[in-house]
């Protein structure tokens, strides 16, 4: 804040959404819905608020996700999976999921109009209802003006909902995805572990052969309908294998890992199907000025409650053909915006919020009560080194025990130095409209670039010209 008060960093980004241009003001609106969506998940709700902030309606589980929690719980009657049974059980969990969820469709028309997809309106979500007028004296106009706005209240928050729900059936689906791919990752046994075992002259072997099946079932749990936070305490749990609550460094690394994961995969299948659903530009929407915009139109003075409770009548957009220049403008557009949120994807957790630097910090900082937070110097029979020679020579190898560390402790440390993984689906959407804006400003600064070279150029061969008549 300055001396007056004011916010001059939310004064930067209002002056960078202000210098957009109509088209371009489509993609950062494309941010904020998802960032909007993205938070509403990450904070656990599973009530859905409209508009106004109140709460209307419980997201109902679909089909896919009430038969996957059938399955986890019949197959939770063993205790222990072992990786026959544990990729069966995410493999059929997957194409259950996968049933509910909208197929993209390779021959939809370039910049298309789905309005059966919830995912279309995106655009329109709004924290609050910042159109809404204010007359005191309202005349008809304003009248109409208000109920257009009650009417399309209740589309948005019903495309809210839905969108709330395919988000998290995303989430489902891409957690069973990275269980599947990580079987190794949770059953490989630390070094750490197995000296520990060595002492104790326990043997243990590098790879555990199961994995436990309840805390399998409680990673989707979190996933179905827990926060940020509940996803990162699942996966703690699973990595745990021996259930005392502390892990290794190593282990805590590949927790946010694993949790990260599905986040990524879910937002990402979430921008490529809105894109594909809606088009990127107004030039696939038509030019009409008096329906809203996911109707062919730019404002919302004549929606008529009839359209909006069908949306297969808006759906006749689809149809409309559009000219080959505007379909590559469209197609262009669409794969600029995949690739850019792509390249958010890929460096925001890893190199602007610098997740393995933080890790490592807060692995440090924290208070760990195993091994009073010291490190243990051993010495380890090296037989596995040595073979028979060591039992005659009696040959020790040297090692240092790091401490392990609770969810609790690190728990303390997160939330004070790393708060971004309480908001992860908000965190990628705000990083995506940064990435934006920063695109934009270098397609504005290269066209400026561009008129002035032309206007030298200009005026050079004018001066040239001028020249070569003397």
């Amino acid at each position: 804040l300055n001396a007056e008060g004011v916010d001059t960093a939310t004064k930067g980004m209002e002056t960078l959404d202000e210098a957009a241009s109509s088209e371009e003001k489509l993609d950062l609106e494309l941010a904020d819905g998802l960032k909007i969506m993205a938070s509403y998940v990450d904070d656990g709700n599973a009530a859905i608020l409209d508009l106004g902030g109140t709460s209307t309606s419980q997201a109902s589980a679909t089909e896919g996700t009430e038969q996957l929690f059938q399955l986890l719980k019949s197959s939770c009657t063993v205790d222990e999976w072992d990786r026959q049974n544990y990729e069966t059980t995410m493999k059929e969990a997957i194409c259950l999921l996968s049933a509910d969820l909208p197929s993209s469709d390779a021959k939809r028309p370039a910049g298309s109009l789905d309005t059966s997809n919830s995912l279309c309106y995106i655009r329109e979500f709004v924290e609050e209802g910042t159109d809404a007028i204010k007359d005191d004296e309202p005349s008809k106009s304003t009248i109409a003006d208000r109920r257009t706005m009650e009417q399309l209240n209740d589309v948005v928050s019903d495309a809210f909902t839905s969108s709330a729900v395919l988000y998290r059936t995303l989430l489902l689906r891409e957690a069973a995805q990275t269980l599947l791919d990580n079987w190794d990752t949770l059953t490989t046994v630390t070094s750490g572990d197995i000296d520990r075992a060595a002492i104790e002259q326990i043997g243990m072997p590098p790879q555990r052969s199961t994995v436990k099946s309840n805390a399998i079932q409680k990673v989707f749990e979190a996933y179905g309908a827990g926060s940020s936070q509940d996803w990162v305490q699942a996966w703690w749990g699973l990595i745990d294998d021996d259930g005392d609550g502390l892990i290794d460094e190593t282990e805590m690394n590949s927790c946010i890992e694993l949790a990260l994961a599905p986040v990524h995969r879910a937002l990402e299948e979430v921008v490529a199907l809105s894109l594909e659903v809606c088009p990127a530009r107004t030039i696939g929407l038509g030019k009409g000025a008096k329906t809203p915009w996911f109707m062919g139109g730019d404002d919302m003075s004549s929606l008529d409650s009839s359209v909006s409770n069908n949306p297969s009548a808006a759906s006749n957009l689809s149809s409309n053909k559009l000219s080959w220049r505007s379909r590559r403008a469209e197609l262009k557009t669409r794969a600029l915006l995949l690739k850019t949120f792509r390249a958010t994807l890929a460096r925001h957790f890893r190199d602007q919020v610098e997740t393995p630097h933080r890790l490592r910090c807060l692995y440090a900082w924290a208070e760990k009560g195993h091994q009073n937070n010291k490190i243990d110097s051993i010495h380890v029979d090296a037989s596995e080194d040595w073979g028979a020679a060591s039992s005659i020579v009696g040959k020790k190898r040297y090692v240092e025990l790091e401490p392990k560390i609770s969810y609790m402790e690190f728990r303390k440390e997160q939330g004070r130095h790393f708060p971004h993984l309480d908001k992860m689906g908000e965190e990628i959407a705000m990083s995506f409209k940064e990435d934006l804006w920063v695109l934009q400003g270098k397609q504005r600064q290269n066209k400026e670039l561009k008129r002035q070279c032309f206007y030298f150029l200009l005026g050079v061969s004018i001066v040239d010209l001028g020249i070569g008549m003397v």
